[in-house]
């Protein structure tokens, strides 16, 4: 009795679900039918019109999908034929649906691809105009994905699109968006810390002449000037500039009044930690945080980001932990909230692709019978029950694959530990040996001569990278007792072979990493390996200890200078 009331509880159960994916693919439905609808309405309007729409729709009454419609029926119109008005309307046009691809779906690599189109035909059709803020634009994504990243490695990107921003705009002389462009030039290069590398670009914007038309002059003039001040380590004098500039009388065209706000007290926060007044930038910090609260997820994360930051500068880990968890939260829900859209859009942003492969292709019925819109529905919900698993299985394989990497990582870690305990025990059996048969010193003569023996094999044997390689293999190559080796070696460094090997092997790491033809795909794991260490940790402890630098932040600089330098003096 009880096995058949189980059996009729899960037959109920499954009816339930599959009236639930059922619904959800009538919606779905319905969502599709309202797109064909106005797409085929719309397609024939002239194209000022359907600007004058995706404008209304967007500005006004915040409707994305309707002005992703708009704009990429007029994106679709563009020929090599059309006049200058239309051509311009479908480069405008192209940039708006990379931004609605971004903003609103949370499809980021789109939104880039739109962005890149709209500058090649920008470039090909001589509209120069436009080029500046494409680039921005492409720049504010790069910088807004690089807040969402732990190690910053997209900042160098955002910089340098800005800066190219920065000069089109002067060229193309369409300077009103020239202050918008340099408050974001100087934001970035302050929080990574390359206030130099915009000494140009400030220079050049104080000998320019703008028109009292261009956006946020005023505010620009400020952060501008505290900049320049903040590169002259007048800290002080730029605080009290930042704190003056005021956003309350701008007309913004570009920024609203809150973004304003944010990125002054961004500045007043970087100025206030140069400084030391760790509480005032504290302060700071939260301020920025309640003005955020209500902008977009991607800047709660960088917020969060700069907190966890400050309280681990502060050793306060406890605070640290905490905002560190709140920003992993944040980068999660933006993540989910992305698959979510790619779901609940799917047919529409199907649709979209579809038009933008072959716009005259689409082509659907204008009525659907009751049976064809029954089959439809069982396959989308049969989709979606697959896309769902998919998803489900592909969290489970990344988990498992981390968990093997953790393993593997302490397998090699254990295995490196082990070779180090059996050289050491291998020198202290020499050692041992020496003294039970009554070993005699050499002379200093022969241990000169021996010594430089050992110097010759370390800076010309590719044998020392081999990760088995030991003194006894050192004694073979010379043709030396290992014991007497191990004598010459002590005689000249205290520390023994380990570091004398240590200090060769880091050495030619150093050399590899400048190496830019040769090792330019190589990671930190691939340099220490090639050099005969298998564990990272060990491989970045022994590199910092000899170079006074992790390898990450070697490599930087290998990649930050023109031209190859070897690290300083390595250390015995």
């Amino acid at each position: 009795m009880m096995f058949a009331e189980n059996r009729h509880t899960q037959v109920m159960c499954r009816i339930v679900v599959v009236a639930i994916l059922l619904v959800c693919a009538l919606a779905v439905m319905a969502e599709d039918v309202t797109f064909m609808s106005n797409r085929r309405q719309w397609e024939k309007l002239p194209t000022a019109t359907l600007m004058k729409m995706g404008n209304d729709f967007m500005n006004i009454k915040n409707m994305p999908d309707s002005g992703m419609l708009c704009y990429s029926l007029i994106a679709n119109r563009y020929n090599e034929n059309l006049n200058r008005e239309e051509l311009e309307q479908c480069i405008r046009a192209t940039c708006w649906v990379g931004v609605i691809y971004g903003q609103h779906f949370s499809n980021q690599a789109e939104e880039y691809k739109q962005l890149l189109k709209a500058k090649d035909l920008a470039e090909k059709h001589q509209y120069h105009v436009f080029v500046p803020n494409i680039l921005m634009d492409i720049g504010n994504l790069f910088w807004e994905q690089n807040g969402l990243k732990p190690d910053n490695e997209l900042a160098e990107e955002a910089l340098a699109y800005h800066k190219e921003a920065f000069w089109k705009t002067i060229d193309s002389q369409s300077l009103n968006i020239l202050p918008v462009i340099l408050i974001n030039l100087n934001n970035i290069a302050c929080f990574e810390g390359k206030l130099s590398q915009t000494a140009k670009e400030r220079k050049a914007y104080e000998n320019l002449v703008l028109p009292d038309t261009a956006d946020l002059k005023p505010v620009a003039d400020a952060i501008n000037l505290g900049v320049e001040l903040l590169s002259q380590g007048k800290p002080e004098q730029a605080l009290d500039v930042f704190k003056k500039a005021s956003v309350d009388n701008l007309k913004t065209g570009v920024f609203n009044k809150n973004n304003l706000r944010i990125m002054l007290n961004d500045f007043i926060y970087f100025t206030q930690l140069k400084m030391g007044r760790d509480a005032d930038a504290l302060s700071t910090l939260m301020q920025n945080r309640e003005l955020i609260l209500n902008e977009q997820p991607s800047r709660i994360a960088g917020i969060y980001s700069e907190l966890t930051s400050f309280y681990r500068t502060h050793n306060n880990q406890a605070l640290a932990d905490k905002y560190e968890l709140l920003w992993w939260r944040a980068t999660d829900s933006i993540a989910q909230a992305s698959q979510a859209n790619s779901v609940n859009k799917v047919g529409f942003l199907y649709e979209l692709d579809k038009m933008n492969e072959e716009h005259n292709a689409l082509v659907l019925k204008q009525q659907h019978d009751q049976k064809m819109l029954w089959v439809v529905s069982g396959f989308l919900a049969l989709a979606l029950g697959l896309i769902v698993l998919l998803v489900i299985n592909r969290g489970l394989i990344k988990q498992k694959n981390k968990v093997l990497y953790e393993n593997n990582m302490a397998l090699l870690a254990a295995e490196d530990e082990r070779r180090r305990q059996a050289e050491q025990e291998e020198l202290a059996c020499i050692e041992a040996e020496a003294t039970k048969y009554g070993a005699i010193r050499m002379d200093e003569q022969s241990t000169e001569e021996l010594w430089q023996n050992i110097i010759h094999v370390m800076e010309y044997s590719q044998e020392i990278y081999d990760e088995n390689f030991s003194v006894a293999r050192l004694a073979e190559l010379i043709e030396a007792k290992s014991n007497y080796v191990s004598q010459a070696i002590n005689q000249h460094d205290s520390k023994g072979f380990p570091n004398l090997l240590a200090h060769y092997r880091i050495q030619e790491a150093c050399r590899r990493m400048n190496d830019s033809v040769n090792y330019k795909n190589y990671t930190v794991e691939g340099f220490g390996q090639s050099v005969g260490y298998t564990s990272r940790s060990h491989f970045v402890k022994l590199f910092k200890h000899h170079t006074g630098l992790t390898p990450s932040d070697y490599m930087k600089q290998c990649r930050a200078s023109t031209s190859p330098a070897l690290p300083l003096s390595l250390v015995m």
